[in-house]
Protein backbone atom coordinates (compact mmCIF):
# COMPACT_ATOMS: atom_id res chain seq x y z
CA UNK A 1 0.00 0.00 0.00
CA UNK A 2 2.79 2.42 0.87
CA UNK A 3 5.66 3.00 -1.53
CA UNK A 4 9.22 4.16 -1.01
CA UNK A 5 9.05 6.93 -3.61
CA UNK A 6 7.76 10.44 -2.84
CA UNK A 7 4.40 11.39 -4.34
CA UNK A 8 4.45 14.75 -6.16
CA UNK A 9 1.68 17.19 -5.25
CA UNK A 10 0.00 18.94 -8.17
CA UNK A 11 2.68 18.04 -10.73
CA UNK A 12 3.04 20.57 -13.51
CA UNK A 13 1.15 23.27 -11.61
CA UNK A 14 2.81 26.67 -11.11
CA UNK A 15 4.23 27.40 -7.66
CA UNK A 16 4.20 30.82 -6.00
CA UNK A 17 6.51 31.45 -3.04
CA UNK A 18 5.66 34.38 -0.77
CA UNK A 19 7.24 35.74 2.40
CA UNK A 20 4.49 36.46 4.94
CA UNK A 21 4.89 38.50 8.14
CA UNK A 22 2.31 38.52 10.92
CA UNK A 23 2.22 42.16 12.09
CA UNK A 24 -0.60 41.50 14.56
CA UNK A 25 -0.39 40.69 18.25
CA UNK A 26 -2.03 37.25 17.92
CA UNK A 27 -1.31 34.08 15.95
CA UNK A 28 -3.16 33.78 12.64
CA UNK A 29 -4.41 30.59 10.99
CA UNK A 30 -5.14 30.43 7.27
CA UNK A 31 -7.06 27.48 5.86
CA UNK A 32 -6.61 26.01 2.40
CA UNK A 33 -10.22 26.88 1.50
CA UNK A 34 -9.52 30.63 1.76
CA UNK A 35 -8.48 32.79 -1.19
CA UNK A 36 -5.06 33.77 0.18
CA UNK A 37 -5.18 37.52 -0.64
CA UNK A 38 -8.36 37.72 1.49
CA UNK A 39 -6.45 36.46 4.54
CA UNK A 40 -6.22 38.42 7.78
CA UNK A 41 -5.23 42.08 7.31
CA UNK A 42 -2.50 41.66 9.96
CA UNK A 43 -0.58 39.47 7.49
CA UNK A 44 1.89 41.53 5.47
CA UNK A 45 2.67 40.06 2.04
CA UNK A 46 2.38 40.84 -1.67
CA UNK A 47 -1.36 40.35 -2.11
CA UNK A 48 -1.20 41.04 -5.85
CA UNK A 49 1.29 38.16 -6.29
CA UNK A 50 -1.01 35.91 -4.24
CA UNK A 51 -4.07 36.69 -6.39
CA UNK A 52 -5.82 33.48 -7.43
CA UNK A 53 -3.82 31.34 -4.98
CA UNK A 54 -4.80 29.08 -2.11
CA UNK A 55 -2.58 27.17 0.30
Amino acid sequence: MLGDEPVPLNPGRPVTVLRVLNTGDRPVQVGSHLHFPAANDALDFDRAAAWGQRL
